[in-house]
């Protein structure tokens, strides 16, 4: 790389880094307690006026002045909040509007639902803001008699599902549980299918499939755990990183992306990040932007010739990311608090089958590919299908890591 360009990546980083605490911004939050007994649940909304402006934003200019903020947030609430038992819509009364201390809003919710909650639970999704920042955080806490539920809603899990007894922890049920996790999650397995293009050799793949494994059951354990928090937004966003830089390491490993075509990517990810968090639309934060940066940067510097931080240690390194993606599946689902460790080992169990059937099953499909494509073409070293499959598996974690780092 020439000086001149080694100038502008620095350049690139240094202006994210500065601007990190210029264009910081905190998290929009809502909150809701809710109390149900036999075929009613009732709840009250609250929310800082100052967020609530929020919903203004999808008005003309000059007509959000004659819809008091009150009126317009238990409109939105009223389009938003949801319960739903059996797949059928619990009856809902006209939100109120109940009064709140200065500088805040309070809205009374009611539902009624065909059969009692306590023999048919009842899902309460609350999609309330999401729209309006992807970020959002909704902390809701749910009584019935001397039971409370507390949870974390977000964009990418707004529900929770109420019922008086929390569903059997057989073994079975949560290796059933993982392994379907796996086989639903298209970026689980695009990233699992970049590693195969990646490593060569099934002794190297099944250690990568262990390092793997070992990455993200340490943050499964301790998401699921309370130890650490992460935040959905970026997990996602990352998860979908991980999938284009395996790809990228890839292609470059098969010399399929050159050393412009690289640098051009990593300046196209800079700007990127720096246009958003300059706009404040960007959800990750200015060191989030850095560190993936860093990792492109890596594979503009090495040698082109070897593979870099493959094998387990990259499939180690993003399973860490990928494992609190896993923790999401985990978090909606209720158990008792005893049942903790057969939960975490059925599940990543139910996980590692599911990956590995995966593995076989890509691989049976692209020996497949690659033996009737060198029959009908002379192409015996199979470089277009492995070009395809090297592509599309770009573009795919590049759609996942732009579309997740907007703010909606």
């Amino acid at each position: 790389m020439s000086k001149v360009r080694l100038a502008h990546a620095i350049a690139l980083w240094l202006m994210l880094l500065i601007s990190t605490e210029a264009l910081a911004h905190n998290r929009s939050q809502s909150f809701s307690s809710w109390e149900w007994t036999g075929q009613q649940l009732t709840g009250e909304f609250t929310i800082d006026s100052r967020r609530a402006t929020l919903l203004y934003a999808d008005i003309a200019v000059g007509s959000a002045a004659d819809i008091p903020l009150a009126e317009r947030l238990a409109q939105h609430l009223d389009e938003t909040v949801r319960a739903t038992q059996a797949g059928q819509p619990c009856d809902a009364a006209p939100p109120t509007v109940l009064p709140a201390a200065a500088g805040w809003q309070r809205i009374g919710l009611a539902f009624r639902c065909t059969d009692l909650i306590e023999h048919h639970p009842v899902e309460l999704q609350i999609d309330a803001l999401f729209r309006y920042a992807a970020t959002h955080l909704h902390f809701l806490s749910a009584t019935h008699g001397d039971t409370a539920t507390e949870r974390v809603l977000t964009a990418q899990r707004p529900a929770i599902r109420l019922a008086t007894e929390a569903p059997q922890s057989d073994l079975l049920g949560f290796i059933r549980t993982g392994a379907e996790h796996v086989a639903s999650g298209w970026d689980h397995i695009a990233f699992l299918a970049a590693l195969l293009l990646l490593i060569p050799g099934w002794k190297p793949r099944l250690w990568t499939i262990t390092g793997f494994t070992l990455g993200h059951s340490v943050t499964l354990g301790l998401a699921v755990t309370g130890r650490i928090a992460p935040d959905a937004s970026t997990v996602e966003a990352l998860i979908g990183f991980s999938v284009a830089y395996a790809a990228f390491e890839a292609a470059r490993r098969r010399a399929l992306l050159s050393r412009d075509a690289q640098f051009a990517i990593a300046t196209a990810v800079a700007g990127l990040g720096f246009a958003l968090l300059l706009t404040d639309r960007s959800a990750l934060s200015a060191w989030t932007w850095l560190a993936c940066l860093l990792l492109l940067g890596r594979l503009l510097w090495s040698d082109s010739r070897r593979v870099g931080m493959t094998g387990p240690v990259l499939a180690a390194a993003f399973g860490l990311v990928h494992g609190a993606g896993f923790a999401g599946a985990l978090l909606d689902i209720r158990w008792p608090a005893d049942q903790l460790l057969p939960v975490l080992v059925g599940f990543n169990i139910g996980v590692e089958l599911g990956q590995i059937t995966i593995v076989l099953l890509l691989s049976a499909l692209g020996t497949t590919a690659m033996a009737v494509w060198q029959r009908l073409t002379r192409d015996a070293a199979g470089l277009w299908p492995q070009t395809a499959a090297t592509g599309l598996l770009c573009l795919a974690g590049v759609n996942w890591f732009v579309s997740r780092a907007i703010l909606g």
